[in-house]
């Protein structure tokens, strides 16, 4: 065992960094140490059994050595203040962390909800990064179960029933993030079909002939009977007994008296 975990730490370095042992100071902090090792024990397929030994493994000075006192040893020799990763991480968050702060990440974690916006994969992303946050003190079992319980409600009963306690959290989020597609291909069908009419309508009215344009002009009105129309003639100005004569039919006597064209 004490050989197959030298082998194990030798690989996890590699993800987690030879030169980050931590020794409990702020410089590197406990979320970012624990986040480090996390990932580094996901990399290389490290079960939380053998984490709980190899932990210990990335830490120095008086931090190396209060562990190995709090933990059993791996001969089973002698049973300890702490009996499991999960103990083991608990440990750290109460010594190093700041309880308000963690509490706060704690109420994040267990209040996330997939948002209007989100797809499932995405709400998945996030919520991995709250659990993150909190110093992976959620074990993969509470991870699985708060997704679920965030889901939208269109979508949450199918992938509970579909769910199995073996089922890997991956392909629970494809199965989730499957059915969402499904939903929201469904729920934008009745809006693509208004979007067709509207567009439709849009191209009828364009088609329909232009009403006529009726432009007014200005009329000007004859001139009354009698009225000498303005201007000069062409025939030149009219003669004096022409003017004066009587219309034919009137009776005798009217406009016989002659005009004088001068003085007397």
């Amino acid at each position: 065992m004490a050989h197959g975990l030298g082998r194990l730490r030798k690989d996890v370095s590699a993800a987690f960094g030879l030169d980050a042992e931590w020794d409990g100071t702020l410089a590197l902090g406990v979320f970012e140490f624990l986040s480090r090792v996390v990932k580094a024990g996901d990399d290389n397929d490290v079960s939380e059994g053998r984490a709980l030994y190899l932990l210990p493994k990335f830490t120095k000075s008086d931090l190396k050595r209060e562990l190995y006192t709090i933990m059993p040893s791996l001969q089973g020799g002698r049973s300890g203040e702490i009996g499991s990763y999960l103990e083991l991480i608990n440990w750290l968050l109460r010594k190093y962390a700041d309880e308000q702060a963690l509490s706060n990440k704690d109420a994040l974690f267990h209040g996330a909800a997939q948002g209007a916006d989100e797809t499932e994969n995405d709400y998945y992303v996030r919520l991995r990064g709250l659990r993150r946050l909190c110093g992976y003190i959620h074990t993969k079992g509470q991870m699985k179960s708060r997704y679920m319980q965030g889901l939208g409600w269109e979508i949450r009963a199918d992938v509970r029933e579909h769910n199995t306690p073996n089922m890997p959290m991956d392909l629970l989020v494809q199965y989730a993030q499957r059915k969402g597609d499904v939903c929201r291909r469904r729920l934008q069908e009745p809006k693509n079909e208004e979007d067709r009419r509207a567009e439709a309508r849009r191209v009828r009215r364009a088609a329909r002939p232009a009403p006529r344009k009726y432009v007014t002009a200005a009329v000007t009105a004859p001139p009354q009977v009698g009225e000498v129309p303005p201007g000069p003639s062409r025939w030149g100005p009219p003669k004096v007994e022409e003017v004066c004569s009587p219309p034919k039919g009137s009776p005798e006597g009217w406009g016989s008296r002659s005009i004088p064209m001068g003085p007397p």
